[in-house]
């Protein structure tokens, strides 16, 4: 391939989005993880954009679909119907039994009628308890949908899957040595530029205002950066040759690109501890030890390469041990503070249960539950609660059993394909391993936060999930354009 056909291979349409999927992707943490409502706002467009963008191009001939989109109808059905009740959820059912006839009404929560003979006329009647918050709920859920479906067409292409990922590397090291900068010297850039005063915190949070949410976002970079590394050192060390070949291509492959990679894999690790995030450093480690059991998975085609994956699980175990050994301090000094056991969440989700005992069916409504939490508070938890520090009851209680089950059961089907993408495949199996690993630390430390709640969050997942899933299956398998 000459230079021009190179050259002009990067400014194809796809490529183009690709980088600027990645500039959004970029953008998305710095205004406190995009947790604002215009912050939101902005992402939606630019996410929004991109994929109209790329459906036109799609259309016009100029962007590949790939033929495996058949492969995602039952996780696509699911979230439809889990967003579609949703936004049913919002609808006025007044409305809807004077057009239909239909005793829509029955549905409804009874505060809407309670708030209607108290003003003394008919303000409507909804199944959720605020459905102005259920619509911003269903936007917000359209970002993670909008990410993953353009990582998995972009990243088809193995070469873009691989500029994805380690964009995503990239992105994660930069807002952690930003963080770290800031939290050295005490200097808060985001005050200068946006209007919200920052919460006075001495653990790292980068620019989210929780630092749990941080901890989540750098677990989801680390865990890409170590699949990567790991399997860049697999493929570039000879194990069958003798120790003395071994020794001198390890020597070697621990130089050029894997050495700041390393390099960037310690110094997240580290800032993740300074988070002092109790529950993301569990889910962390749970998702590196999953990634290392992924990578270790598929038939050996020869000593060499059963020697490989097992050294894989000794350098993931070697990399974290150093970072445990460099800045635990601060992790293992909150532990012995407060302990392990957090009585408010316990609280949260005894109270969350009841809400959904409540309304099993329907719900209380997407996105409400700061308005209807205090209905079934226990009065243990002062002030205002806008989560449920557990993202799979929150979802239940919001949704209802059915259609919140549904919601749940398609990352959980998106997941199970990286899983057998892990076995299927021999090359480039690293991206649906980092994309299973990233599902095993999120939703675990979803059953005790709500980072997934936080858009920032919540794209980047999607979009190494989008990639694990793309490459799930063999390149080639997709019809000739």
């Amino acid at each position: 391939m000459d230079d021009r056909t190179t050259f002009g291979h990067w400014f194809r349409p796809e490529n183009i989005l690709l980088l600027l999927f990645l500039a959004v992707l970029a953008w998305a943490p710095f205004p406190y993880g995009s947790n604002r409502d215009w912050a939101e706002l902005l992402l939606a467009l630019g996410l929004g954009g991109i994929l109209f963008a790329w459906s036109g191009f799609a259309l016009a001939g100029y962007a590949g679909v790939s033929s495996l989109s058949r492969q995602l109808w039952i996780p696509a059905l699911c979230v439809a119907a889990a967003l579609g009740w949703a936004a049913l959820q919002s609808v006025n059912l007044d409305l809807v039994e004077a057009l239909s006839g239909l005793p829509a009404r029955v549905a409804a929560h009874p505060v809407w009628d309670m708030t209607s003979k108290v003003l003394g006329h008919s303000v409507g009647s909804y199944v959720s308890v605020d459905p102005e918050r259920t619509r911003e709920a269903i936007l917000a859920a359209s970002l993670s949908v909008a990410s993953f479906l353009l990582a998995f067409h972009l990243a088809r292409d193995r070469d873009r899957a691989s500029v994805l990922v380690n964009g995503i590397i990239v992105i994660t090291l930069a807002y952690a040595v930003m963080a770290v900068v800031v939290y050295q010297l005490k200097i808060d850039v985001q005050t200068w530029l946006m209007p919200d005063a920052r919460v006075n915190l001495d653990r790292l949070s980068g620019p989210f205002i929780n630092p749990n949410h941080f901890a989540t976002f750098l677990a989801l970079g680390t865990l890409a950066a170590l699949g990567t590394f790991v399997e860049n050192v697999r493929q570039s060390v000879v194990w069958d040759r003798g120790t003395r070949v071994l020794v001198r291509s390890a020597m070697n492959a621990m130089l050029g690109a894997n050495a700041f990679r390393l390099a960037a894999i310690v110094f997240m690790l580290s800032a993740i501890l300074f988070t002092q995030s109790r529950a993301a450093v569990i889910a962390l480690i749970v998702g590196i030890f999953a990634l290392a059991v992924m990578l270790s998975r598929g038939k050996d085609l020869s000593d060499g390469e059963a020697a490989g994956r097992r050294a894989i699980v000794a350098i993931l175990v070697a990399v974290l041990g150093i970072s445990l050994a460099l800045s635990a301090n601060p992790l293992l000094n909150r532990v012995q503070e407060t302990g392990l056991a957090d009585s408010i969440r316990t609280s949260l989700a005894a109270s969350t249960i009841k809400a959904i005992e409540a309304a099993p069916l329907t719900g209380l409504g997407f996105g409400a539950y700061e308005r209807y939490y205090p209905a079934f508070a226990d009065g243990t938890v002062a002030g205002d609660v806008d989560e449920a520090h557990n993202d799979v009851l929150e979802t239940l209680s919001d949704l209802g059993v059915p259609a919140g089950l549904a919601y749940i059961a398609a990352p959980a089907l998106l997941t199970w394909m990286c899983f057998a993408g892990c076995s299927r495949r021999r090359r480039d199996r690293v991206y649906p391993a980092v994309g299973y690993a990233a599902s095993v630390a999120v939703g675990l430390h979803s059953l005790a936060d709500f980072g997934l709640q936080i858009p920032a969050v919540a794209v980047i997942y999607a979009a190494l999930l989008g990639a694990g899933v793309a490459q799930s299956w063999r390149t080639n398998m997709d019809l000739v354009r």
